[in-house]
């Protein structure tokens, strides 16, 4: 087992994980988390080969769950996803999404500013964004409110001109880190759609959902999940691995219990 799975009441396990085939963090009744890695859709309006993960989750589910999304992440990018195990879950995350209860926590390898100025770009940041032909694009008025909160930047080890910057996303709208990024003038590395990167061909674009504090299906406590030994996660700039373990810190002292494997 490549992830650390936790049970509730160790209840029996309603998804077959050799046919998943993917690292499950946290298992309840009424949800999974798992990690999906990057190249893979989270979910495909036709999927006939069952490449998508949503299709993944489905085939390897017992035959009385109803997988769902509340959530996605772009294909290019990897992490943590929550997947609703019946309806009644679906509707609860749903509604969670839409009281801005949940807390997300991401890493983005991005090209440095131009002026090196980098503290200017820890604050939180409003745009307004709208869906256009397959990306975002900023937009005075008219577009979704876009609320992106850069909490650390460091250098990136081994590679001069570029960073890792530690996001919360106070909203989740399409492709909102990406194109939040570009317009701070310190887009992704290698993307296509937002940087400089002339196509998809040997790219290096990292983007993560690394943390991710939420309340289970019939829970009052929220819950923290974070695979902190993830082996296909970038190397990290000690400073920024330490500004993201003292957040999960803060989180579990808010009374946040541990679905997903342990900070320090």
């Amino acid at each position: 087992m490549r992830g650390r799975s936790i049970h509730t009441e160790d209840m029996e396990s309603r998804i077959d994980r050799k046919l998943l085939d993917l690292p499950i963090l946290m298992e309840t009744s009424h949800e999974i988390a798992v990690v999906k890695p990057s190249g893979m859709a989270t979910e495909l309006s036709r999927d006939p080969k069952g490449a998508s993960l949503l299709s993944r989750v489905k085939a390897a589910a017992s035959t009385d769950c109803h997988p769902l999304l509340p959530h996605r992440l772009d294909r290019v990018a990897r992490g943590i996803v929550l997947i609703a195990l019946s309806h009644d879950s679906i509707a609860f995350h749903n509604r969670q999404i839409q009281m801005r209860a949940w807390d997300k926590i991401y890493i983005a390898r991005c090209l440095a500013p131009m002026d090196g100025a980098m503290d200017p770009l820890i604050d939180t940041h409003k745009l307004h964004l709208r869906a256009q032909a397959g990306r975002s694009r900023v937009v005075h008025s008219g577009g979704q409110q876009a609320w992106t909160e850069i909490l650390a930047i460091t250098p990136a080890p081994e590679v001069d001109g570029e960073i890792h910057v530690l996001i919360r996303l106070l909203t989740g709208r399409f492709h909102q880190i990406r194109a939040t990024m570009a317009h701070l003038g310190v887009p992704l590395v290698d993307d296509w759609l937002y940087g400089t990167s002339t196509g998809r061909t040997n790219e290096r674009f990292y983007l993560e959902h690394a943390a991710l504090r939420f309340k289970p299906f019939g829970s009052l406590t929220p819950s923290i999940v974070h695979w902190r030994e993830d082996p296909h996660r970038e190397p990290m700039n000690p400073l920024l691995r330490r500004c993201l373990d003292e957040l999960l810190a803060q989180w579990e002292n808010e009374a946040g219990t541990w679905m997903g494997g342990h900070h320090a």
